[in-house]
């Protein structure tokens, strides 16, 4: 994932992208979107490069929460925002009924 200078004094951002992938316990088809929200110090992040790399991790069988891991930990690891929320909501599931998950940061 690429970062890129916060020029603007941004104090949030909210990011919503669709995915579909596959339950590494159900081995069953769900469809989700993953809403990364945060507020960043000295930079933010580069949407299409983040996008990418959900596309990436999506192509392996994760569960719901191990895909909320992933990214929280890449944009915290990558930009250490002020506050960072992580939520994968569960829209259609062949295994459950829609399901929101999420990890979120304490607000500084």
């Amino acid at each position: 994932v690429k970062k890129i200078k916060n020029n603007y004094k941004i104090y949030g951002t909210k990011i919503s992208i669709p995915y579909d992938s596959i339950c590494s316990i159900t081995d069953k088809n769900f469809g989700v979107v993953i809403i990364s929200e945060y507020h960043p110090n000295n930079e933010v992040i580069e949407y299409v490069s983040l996008e990418d790399f959900i596309k990436n991790i999506t192509k392996k069988k994760l569960t719901a929460e191990e895909l909320a891991n992933l990214v929280f930990q890449e944009i915290s690891n990558l930009i250490a925002p002020v506050y960072l929320n992580v939520l994968v909501d569960v829209k259609t599931s062949d295994a459950h009924q829609p399901t929101k998950v999420w990890i979120e940061s304490e607000k500084r």
